[in-house]
């Protein structure tokens, strides 16, 4: 289902400090009222395919280029990397970061390996995380940090499910390691 952006909308995002509106192609219809009024407040309206879709996360830019992210309000997509795993970036490289956040979660059967081409940190909200490296299971439950360096290949498990928020660094690292 498309979100609907009218002139309300934009107005309300203008006065809760919101300075960039994330309306993806596809993924919103845009009122012409709504337009005339991001244009009269200086409200950008982000139509790119990769812009935050408030649809997976209600999300304001303020105009010091503070993001905030209603974190009860994030639906995880798909991640390319792993069938079945829910992933949604809710800060990125597009916000002038020179890291990326987001949620990732998974269930037992969808575990899965990955070589980090950047550094990683992940706190464990749901559930618990089974990291697999060198030979070893490192478990993590609600509440513990992780740090992955840069080069670690590692197999995310979870004897369950789980549910973590990742900051890896630096933001742009899939051109980064070209």
């Amino acid at each position: 289902m498309r979100r609907l952006i009218t002139a309300e909308t934009v107005e309300q995002h203008a006065a809760q400090g919101g300075a960039r509106l994330a309306a993806p192609r596809g993924s919103a219809v845009i009122t012409p009222g709504a337009w005339s009024k991001a244009l009269e407040l200086g409200v950008t309206l982000d139509q790119g395919e990769d812009a935050v879709d408030e649809a997976s996360a209600a999300r304001t830019v303020d105009r010091s280029k503070v993001v905030h992210v209603q974190g009860s309000s994030v639906r995880l997509g798909q991640f390319s990397g792993a069938p079945n795993v829910g992933l949604t970036d809710v800060v990125t490289g597009k916000d002038g970061s020179p890291m990326t956040a987001g949620f990732m979660a998974w269930r037992h059967e969808d575990s899965f390996s990955w070589a980090l081409d950047y550094d990683e940190v992940d706190y464990v909200l749901e559930g618990v995380l089974h990291l697999g490296i060198d030979g070893r299971v490192i478990e993590a439950r609600a509440g513990d940090v992780l740090y992955l360096p840069k080069g670690s290949s590692v197999l995310f498990g979870t004897p369950n499910r789980v549910r973590v928020f990742y900051v890896t660094y630096p933001a742009q690292w899939q051109s980064a390691k070209k």
